[in-house]
């Protein structure tokens, strides 16, 4: 069988490891999978584009101008029949509306979207747009699933029609040795300098960033000395910079932009923060369960479940930084009881969100369909 994965990436971040185990997986298993890489007109070479032919996948690229592209989207449908794909999966809203708000009977060939979590968090603005257009595209696909069950609540979500939904909770390889080759020497030389919350993800508003540097201002007021580091990048990073001196903990903060490998540096961690205010299942959360490290998430999308309801990782309300800096006080004041939740996230990651056991359910749902 011949997938064609369709995603318009911006970086190499939850989404994007999520699909490239997949695709490491279904070779594995005999399938075919094709990575058709979206962008705009003079985009270089995209970081998910390099990974995957590192990793030995196929990649193929399209290069196509922003916004409604009937011409971008005969091209990849053209590719996909030349090829003989019998099945595609996109990965994002481009693709969904890209496919999802095509005829069937233009489109032929069967259509599985995966949402990985949407990222609007208020106002008026174009990802609200995005996510409504999403909305309507994903009732035209032969099915959509979901990465956690705790989306089924989402309310653009539960007005899909019954029976095209599935829940697939995203799978992480398998830990291997630990490599400490190539790891930044200053990096490495901050994080072990002192007590240090790590935190990774896109530099977005939807991460909740902006709350962990107001939770680190509180904690070190209240006489704690901590550091801060926050691997990724994007927009926010300007805002950030600029709260950070605000708050007075500049000096404690260190934002070395997007590491490839920057999940080497889990383990380094006193403890790992993930201030969401709005997620799917994000693969760093087990990553970082898979690491060790203890963790204090935010209640929202698939998180609770996935830390369940605590016993591996304390939760905290979306949106406090005070409920932050509480959740993180907490795992510095009982050591004890932070290794435990963490070797039960340990334990959670191996038995119940292996990459094999994630691609051998979307092979199920593949074969429904064609």
């Amino acid at each position: 069988m011949k997938i064609l994965h369709v995603i318009d990436s911006g970086g190499l971040y939850g989404a994007e490891t999520m699909l490239l185990n997949l695709m490491r997986e279904q070779v594995a298993l005999g399938l075919e999978p094709i990575l058709a890489s979206i962008g705009e007109p003079g985009c270089l070479e995209k970081q998910i584009e390099r990974e995957g032919a590192r990793l030995g996948l196929r990649v193929q690229t399209f290069r196509m101008r922003p916004g409604p592209n009937p011409a971008g989207v005969l091209s990849i449908l053209r590719y996909a029949r030349r090829e003989g794909v019998d099945l595609l999966h996109s990965h994002g809203y481009k693709g969904n509306i890209f496919f999802g708000l095509l005829p069937r009977c233009l489109r032929r060939l069967p259509l599985v979207s995966t949402v990985h979590g949407w990222t609007w968090t208020g106002g008026l603005n174009r990802m609200l747009l995005y996510e409504r257009l999403d909305a309507l595209a994903l009732n035209g696909a032969d099915r959509v699933v979901l990465v956690s069950a705790g989306m089924l609540q989402h309310p653009r979500l539960r007005s899909l029609a019954t029976g095209t939904t599935a829940i697939v909770e995203n799978g992480i390889a398998g830990a291997g040795e630990p490599d400490q080759e190539g790891l930044d020497p200053a990096l490495v030389s901050f994080i072990t300098g002192g007590c240090t919350i790590g935190a990774l993800g896109r530099l977005s508003p939807e991460k909740g960033f902006d709350l962990l540097l107001e939770a680190l201002a509180a904690l070190v007021a209240g006489g704690l000395d901590l550091r801060l580091v926050i691997l990724g990048e994007g927009g926010e990073r300007g805002g950030l910079e600029a709260a950070a001196r605000r708050l007075g903990v500049a000096d404690r903060l260190l934002m070395p932009g997007y590491l490839r490998d920057g999940k080497r540096y889990l383990p380094m961690f006193g403890v790992f923060a993930m201030p969401s205010r709005t997620e799917g299942l994000p693969m760093v959360l087990l990553e970082a369960m898979q690491a060790g490290v203890p963790i204090v998430a935010s209640r929202v999308g698939g998180i609770p479940g996935v830390l369940q309801e605590g016993n591996c990782g304390v939760l905290v309300e979306p949106g406090s930084s005070a409920a932050l800096a509480d959740g993180i006080r907490a795992v510095l004041g009982n050591p004890a009881q932070a290794a435990q939740r963490a070797a039960a996230a340990g334990a959670m990651v191996a038995e119940r969100f292996s990459s094999r056991a994630m691609a051998q359910k979307y092979l199920s749902i593949y074969a429904g369909l064609v």
